[in-house]
């Protein structure tokens, strides 16, 4: 048979069944053998352990340095090379016994090289400290070594390497040369190679990065200090030859802006040997030249870059400044502007500034790996993007004023929030300054990319020239917290949010409580007319602020919406108005809507009262600024595409009167919210409370009865921040929902508040009782409008008791009559102003008690009043129910409110003078605002008055009681007369029951 002259597998090795090994035998021997590794793999798994767990040193020096993690991995090397060599040499002892001996012998001795090897192993780890694993290693390596190279010289034979059949056919013999370059010189080389790299490396670290051996003393243009300014400026550079270039070009470009002297470029000590020869001289060279350059005592490797930054920060203590900006060697600062705003600010303590991160995780937003590691909590303090941020003196001193060694981890923007963790010091937040590649027309700080740093040149030319800062650069990215509309990289889709005031938030889910911090106000910004704001209505509305606004008459502000045809404007839609002038006469009332002509309320003007329509549109929005973020002001610019919507403009009311109540507080009521009595405080905030009938609505509802808030109508004063955050949720365009009725109304409140109650309570937002201001349910309501024989009753002793407003419910009973003897109907014509006017339902008739223009004067009032002496309201209790329900209950001493008001109806529009006689019998009056002295009787005068001028002077009667019937209780007598220089004249004769506090709820 003819010899095959290829060579086969099997022809190689020596197996089993050559040495005439049982079949039985084989696996046990197998085994056997295989246990020569465990050494080595119990080392293996050691060193890796070890390697992950190294801890983070801070600057221990050369004397306490240990075994880092590259220690551990060399030593894995060296554990393969002995897993390696042991195999070998149990691999070839193991065939020469068993081609000299019984099975049972060969096995015997194995098992005895097995244990004389594991034991050598532990021997040589017991003696070594576990902290050197090279050096373990290496020594184990050794004996191996050793004995396998007496094995090669002294029990090496081709037999026990080949077939016994080819060692019969030919005369073979083992190349001893051969052998122990290919299984120990070639091994033992790369490994020596990669420990030599390795050391190599370690010995250059320890020699730039270790601070024991670095000089304490700052270095280059360290001393040349010229004269103070309100702003030094830091710049972090480094070694390398792309920052000297990006220094060059900032010399070019951005610090032309700032005075010379007034910044240091900062670099750490070389980081290696190579880079100090060569870029030592040419930063020598820089230094020299343009005497900006600052050598801080601390590595400059990439890692280190918080302790560079914090021998930064040491030196800088030296040099007389209000504001200390740190930045980068890539990024382009408008330090005009920067250099302005600080001047302007003028010198603060606790000022820091920039872009705000808040409740971030350590490793978010790209963060080193081994953040995780140096810092184990969940969650991050807030801190600011290290692309640019401004420190006032006294947050640098307590950086490097401790006596304590700092901690340090990787990201510097991070460990400056860990430093000023506890110090009661907060970043405020400056959108302007960005992380990613945007340019936006306001940006004050950005980065360029080594690729594009050209640019900074472009964007200098720009502003020098007049142009925009972003002209022929790349405006596609959208910015942080700036509005994405047709543009890529929308910062929400990487799931963060945007707070303007507050900060970006990671918007993913988080395992943990969230819990409300005590700032729920918005410190909004001054208005100047001409720089930041633009009058709407000259010298009453601003774009972003009103006359009353910031004043004690924030109150007087009312807010009423209307997006439907004036057809519909039905006469409960009058009445409406007429209830608030009634109760509160001096009350400017903004008509907000797309559709009503600005004269529509012309009949009510010329009787004195304030009523202004301010017409509103998409461009009209827009022009006004009247958003809140960038998320809003996409919705708004995208109005187009929501308008199809069926819903869309019950969502846009709700937007509106939000966005009212944040720029310019005051009331927001619906145009079928009738009042009926005032609240006993102006300057209590609230919004009103009911209860779902949909079971399912307890998923966002404050609590398990269901209660939610509507918003029909509710008082606040500006700034309330839950208006902001709510709508800049509810409303952007990343996440509206055109097809939920109720998403962005009730529910979105709601649900806010539920997050942030305790908060918002102790801040002072009141939510009130239901029957407060909704006394009956939308699906009650119709039966309100329904006669009722008991209805005047009804209001008497239920209604006006406990409530300040009864909610219509449009919806529910636009479509139903107001009928004949219902309450609705009672309380119009008890509060009825009888102010003639057209009606602009269809019919165009004039609406008034006599069909005509002309409607004579009435003096309205009540024929008894009673007089309860009550402690002044100042807050609404907590602690129960009743409690709160008796306070809200409570009127105003000696004020004539609700069925009490004393008012004139009817008459001409301007009376030439008006007589107003007030006279009491035995108790005081006061009137006017501010209020007169108090008396008995007294005849005041009005020139040119209109109705609402005298009621305005009526609604602000106040009486008092003597001292006798306020101790002991009685009867009073009060008449009110008003005449008109036309002839017309009215008397009110009022029956003042005072009643002792004791005798509360005992008089009916």
């Amino acid at each position: 048979m003819k010899q095959n002259a290829l060579p086969s597998f099997r022809h190689r090795g020596l197996s089993l069944s050559s040495l005439n090994v049982p079949r039985r035998y084989h696996l046990p021997i197998i085994l056997l053998r295989t246990l020569c590794l465990i050494p080595s793999v119990l080392g293996t798994l050691y060193n890796t352990q070890a390697a992950w767990t190294v801890p983070i040193r801070d600057s221990g020096g050369a004397i306490t340095l240990k075994s880092t993690e590259s220690d551990y991995w060399v030593a894995n090397f060296w554990c393969a090379l002995a897993g390696y060599w042991s195999w070998i040499l149990t691999t070839s002892m193991m065939r020469r016994w068993l081609y000299h001996y019984e099975i049972s012998n060969a096995i015997v001795r194995l098992i005895t090289l097995t244990v004389v090897n594991w034991s050598l192993s532990a021997f040589v780890s017991s003696k070594i400290e576990s902290d050197r694993p090279i050096t373990i290693w290496m020594t184990i390596c050794f004996i191996l070594l050793i004995s396998n190279v007496i094995k090669l010289i002294f029990a090496s034979s081709p037999k026990y390497h080949q077939k016994a059949e080819d060692v019969l056919q030919s005369p073979v013999r083992i190349n001893l040369k051969s052998t122990a370059v290919k299984v120990l010189v070639l091994p033992l080389s790369v490994v020596t190679f990669l420990t030599m790299f390795v050391a190599l490396q370690q010995l250059d670290r320890l020699q730039y990065t270790t601070s024991q051996l670095m000089p304490k003393t700052f270095g280059l243009n360290a001393n040349e200090i010229t004269s103070s300014s309100s702003m030094f400026v830091l710049v972090l550079s480094s070694w390398s030859y792309s920052s000297f270039e990006r220094r060059q070009m900032l010399r070019k470009t951005a610090l032309k802006f700032v005075n010379q002297g007034s910044y240091r470029f900062v670099i750490g000590q070389p980081p290696s040997a190579r880079a100090q020869m060569l870029m030592g001289p040419r930063i020598e060279q820089e230094a020299k030249t343009y005497g900006d350059m600052l050598l801080v005592p601390a590595s400059d490797i990439e890692a280190h870059k918080s302790r560079k930054l914090y021998e930064a920060f040491r030196w800088s203590t030296r040099v007389p400044y209000d504001y200390l900006v740190k930045s980068d060697d890539d990024v382009f600062v408008r330090w005009d502007i920067v250099r302005s705003e600080t001047q302007t600010l003028g010198r603060r303590t606790k000022y820091w500034r920039g872009l705000v991160y808040r409740n971030m995780a350590p490793e978010a937003m790209g963060a080193d790996k081994s953040m995780k590691t140096d810092y184990p909590l969940p969650v991050l303090p807030t801190y600011t993007s290290g692309t640019m941020y401004v420190l006032s003196r006294d947050v640098v001193g307590l950086v490097v004023g401790v006596d304590t060694i700092q901690r340090f981890v990787p990201a510097e923007e991070r460990n400056l929030a860990i430093w000023l963790f506890g110090y009661d010091v907060h970043p405020i937040h400056d959108f302007r300054v960005q992380d990613n590649g945007a340019c936006e027309v306001n940006q004050i700080a950005k980065r360029f990319k080594d690729k594009k740093l050209n640019e900074m040149q472009t964007m200098y030319d720009n502003i020098v020239s007049g142009r925009g800062q972003c002209d022929n650069l790349d405006t596609s990215i959208c910015g942080l917290c700036y509005p994405c509309r047709d543009k890529k990289d929308d910062w929400r889709a990487a799931n963060l949010a945007c707070d303007i005031y507050k900060g970006i938030i990671d918007s993913h889910p988080s395992p943990y409580d969230k819990v409300s911090g005590p700032d729920v106000k918005d410190n909004l910004p001054a208005s100047i007319i001409g720089e930041n704001d633009a009058w709407i209505i000259d010298g009453l509305l601003s774009q972003r602020t009103s006359k009353f606004s910031d004043t004690d008459d924030w109150h007087l502000l009312y807010w009423v919406c209307w997006t439907s045809e004036p057809s519909t404007f039905m006469d409960r839609h009058w009445r409406t108005l007429e209830l608030v002038w009634v109760h509160e006469p001096r009350a400017v009332i903004f008509m907000i809507t797309n559709t009503l002509p600005h004269d529509f309320f012309k009949d009510y003007t010329s009787h004195g009262y304030e009523i202004h329509v301010v017409n509103f549109n998409k461009e009209n929005l827009l022009k006004w600024h009247w958003y809140f973020g960038p998320g809003t002001l996409d919705w708004l610019q995208d109005w187009d595409k929501w308008e199809t919507g069926k819903f869309f403009y019950w969502h846009l009311t709700d937007y509106i009167r939000c966005l009212l109540l944040y720029n310019y507080g005051g009331t927001y009521m619906d145009m079928d919210a009738l009042w009926i009595r005032v609240p006993p405080d102006h300057n209590l905030e609230f919004i009103g409370s009911d209860y779902s009938s949909m079971h399912s609505d307890r998923v966002w509802t404050l609590d398990d009865d269901r209660l939610y808030l509507p918003q029909g109508l509710m008082r606040f004063k500006r700034g309330w921040a839950l208006f902001r955050e709510m709508c800049e949720n509810a409303f952007s365009s990343y996440s509206y929902d055109p097809k939920c009725f109720n998403c962005h109304g009730p529910r979105a409140i709601t649900s806010y508040v539920r997050e942030h109650r305790a908060a918002l309570e102790l801040a002072g937002f009141t939510i009130l009782p239901r029957e407060v201001l909704y006394p009956a349910s939308y699906l009650d309501i119709h039966r309100l409008l329904l006669p009722n024989p008991l209805a005047e009753q009804e209001l008497k002793t239920k209604i006006i008791v406990n409530s300040w407003n009864i909610h219509l419910f449009g919806k529910m009973t636009n479509h139903l009559p107001i009928q004949k003897g219902s309450l609705v109907d009672i309380v119009l014509k008890r509060f009825d102003l009888d102010v003639p006017h057209r009606d602009t339902n269809h019919t165009n008739l004039i609406l008034s008690s006599t069909g005509g223009w002309t409607v004579p004067m009435r003096l309205v009032g009540p024929r008894n009043y009673i007089y309860r002496f009550t402690s002044p309201f100042t807050s609404l209790p907590l602690d129960s129910h009743e409690s709160r329900r008796r306070a809200l209950q409570q009127p105003a001493a000696g004020r004539f409110q609700g069925l009490d008001r004393i008012f004139v109806r009817g008459g001409p529009n301007i009376v030439k003078q008006v007589k107003v006689t007030l006279e009491v019998a035995f108790g005081k009056l006061k009137i006017g605002v501010p209020a007169s002295p108090e008396f008995t009787k007294d005849t005041i005068e009005l020139k040119d008055a209109s109705q609402k001028d005298v009621n305005v002077l009526l609604n602000s009667l106040v009486y008092s009681p003597s001292p006798l019937l306020a101790a002991n209780g009685g009867r009073d007598r009060m008449s009110v007369s008003v005449e008109y220089s036309s002839g017309e004249g009215d008397e009110v004769l009022v029956d003042v029951i005072v009643v002792e506090a004791e005798e509360d709820g005992e008089v009916s």
